[in-house]
C-alpha cells in the first residue's frame, strides 16, 4: 500500500492539528486546574501532555495558541502567572463533565460548577485537586517553552510535580493497575480510547539481549501466515532453541500452512515453547 506525503506548508494550522491529533494517538490527557491572580479557579483539558522524567518527577503540557486566532487560553495565563498548576488524570467517569469543562468559556468563569467535577484543596499549591481524579499532581511551573507565534503554535508548560494524589483502590499489588484507573484517551476528531479492560494487554520487555528477527529461520521469516508481530513474538525469545530435538506429538498437523497457522495459535496465547516445538516441526517440512 503506497504511502501519501503531506507536507505542513500546504496545510492550515487547523488541518496540521487535525493530522496530529488523528495520527498521534492516543494521548493521555491532562485535566488542568488552574486559578487566576484574582482568585477565579480555571478547569481545562489538555491532551498535549505527558511525563518526561522521575528525578525529579517532572510533566509538561501544551495548552497551545488557538488555531484560529492565535490567541492564548486562560490556563496557560493562569499558570505563567502565578507558577503552578494541578493535573488531574481523566477516568472514563469523568469523560462527560470533561467534555463540558472543554467548552470554551468566557473569562472569569470557573469550570467547576459548570462541569459538576468537584473542588478539593491541594496541599501544596493554590489550584484546587480534582475529588473524581482517580490520579493527580500538583505541579510547579519550572519552564515555558514557546514553539512558534502565530495560530496554532505550542506554548508548553513544564512542571515539576511537588505531590502526588492516587486513589487507594487503584494500586494492585504495589502498582498502579490501569482496570482500576479507567483512564481515557484523546484521539484525532471526536474519538477516544478508554485504556481498561479488553483494550490493556502485557507485553514483556526484552530480558537481556534477545534472538533478534535476523536469526529467525528463513521459511518462517518467508512465510505468507506468520504476521511481523507473531516474528517479533519469536525474535524476543532469549535465543534459538535446539529445533532438532523437538519431538513431534501424535495428532500434530503435516501440512505447512497448518503448521504456521498452530504456531500462530500457540503464539496468540503466549505458549512460545510450543510455538518454538511447531517451528521445528514446520522447518523439518520443508
Amino acid at each position: 500500500m503506497s504511502l501519501r506525503t503531506i507536507l505542513p506548508g500546504d496545510l492550515t494550522p487547523i488541518e496540521t492539528n487535525a493530522l496530529l491529533c488523528g495520527g498521534v494517538a492516543p494521548r493521555p490527557i491532562a485535566l488542568a486546574s488552574t486559578v487566576s491572580k484574582e482568585g477565579v479557579r480555571n478547569l481545562s483539558p489538555f491532551s498535549f501532555f505527558n511525563a518526561f522524567g522521575s528525578n525529579p518527577p517532572t510533566v509538561a503540557f501544551a495548552p497551545n495558541r488557538r488555531g484560529r486566532d492565535g490567541t492564548v487560553k486562560h490556563t496557560y495565563l493562569n499558570a505563567v502567572a502565578t507558577g503552578e498548576f494541578v493535573i488531574a488524570a481523566v477516568s472514563h467517569a469523568m469523560l462527560h463533565p470533561m467534555n463540558v469543562a472543554s467548552a470554551e468559556w468566557p473569562d472569569g468563569v470557573d469550570e467547576f460548577p459548570k462541569s459538576g467535577l468537584t473542588p478539593l484543596p491541594a496541599r501544596l499549591v493554590q489550584p484546587a485537586l480534582v475529588a473524581e481524579s482517580p490520579f493527580q499532581m500538583e505541579c510547579r511551573l519550572q519552564q515555558v517553552v514557546e514553539l512558534g507565534t502565530g495560530p496554532g503554535s505550542g506554548l508548553m508548560l513544564i512542571g515539576e510535580v511537588l505531590a502526588f494524589h492516587v486513589r487507594e483502590d487503584c494500586f494492585v499489588d504495589g502498582l498502579l493497575h490501569p482496570d482500576a484507573l479507567d483512564l481515557i484517551g484523546r484521539n484525532g476528531g471526536a474519538f477516544y480510547t478508554r485504556a481498561s479492560g479488553a483494550a490493556v494487554f502485557q507485553v514483556p520487555k526484552p530480558a537481556g539481549k534477545p534472538l533478534g528477527y535476523d536469526a529467525l529461520p528463513d521459511v518462517l521469516k518467508q512465510s505468507r501466515i506468520l504476521t511481523a508481530n507473531d516474528l517479533g513474538q519469536l525474535a524476543n525469545s532469549p535465543g534459538l532453541p535446539d529445533l532438532a530435538a523437538m519431538a513431534r506429538h501424535p495428532g500434530d498437523p503435516e501440512a505447512p500452512d497448518a503448521l504456521e497457522r498452530a504456531l500462530q495459535a500457540a503464539l496468540a496465547r503466549s505458549d512460545l515453547d510450543e510455538a518454538w516445538r511447531l517451528a521445528a516441526l514446520r522447518l523439518r517440512s520443508g
